[in-house]
């Protein structure tokens, strides 16, 4: 893979957490259980400037991995592409930018834990199913087999 592909450059931050969240449920976002558990831990902290990122879109062939593999062997194959993670609160500001998304498949934010635990949801995902639009949060547990039409977005 010689050059990625830019999904999309988004901008993050300018705002702190419960504008953020007010702005999703004014825009009419669902939610899950989980992206409320994750809207209230201390990672979900947006910065106060705005900042430019460049996002990456990539599937399990896009990364050379064929199922079951783990969210940690999706890290590492990306890692070594040289993309990064993104901040757990990515997910709100991309799903506020992203309403054209195409109904289907979930677009998972690849961010790090916010916890050591299992147990705990381990980030966010975005998609339109039914004609809403969700942000929603996903538990990675274990090895774990990914669709293999999943999306994942890191930072390029």
């Amino acid at each position: 893979m010689s050059e990625l592909e830019i999904f999309r450059k988004s901008f993050i931050g300018g705002m702190t957490k419960q504008p953020l969240i007010q702005r999703l449920v004014d825009a009419g976002i669902q939610f899950n259980q989980d992206a409320r558990i994750l809207f209230e831990h201390c990672s979900f902290s947006p910065r106060d400037r705005v900042e430019e990122v460049t996002l990456v879109k990539l599937g399990l062939s896009d990364l050379r991995l064929k199922g079951p593999c783990s969210f940690q062997d999706i890290i590492n194959r990306a890692s070594n592409l040289g993309l990064g993670l993104c901040p757990l609160y990515l997910g709100a500001f991309l799903r506020l930018e992203y309403f054209d998304q195409p109904e289907g498949p979930y677009l998972t934010i690849a961010s790090p834990r916010p916890e050591n635990d299992e147990n705990y949801p381990t980030g966010f995902y975005i998609r339109n199913f039914e004609n809403s639009l969700w942000l929603r949060g996903y538990r990675a547990q274990g090895d774990c087999e990914w669709p293999l039409d999943n999306e994942f977005v890191f930072l390029k």
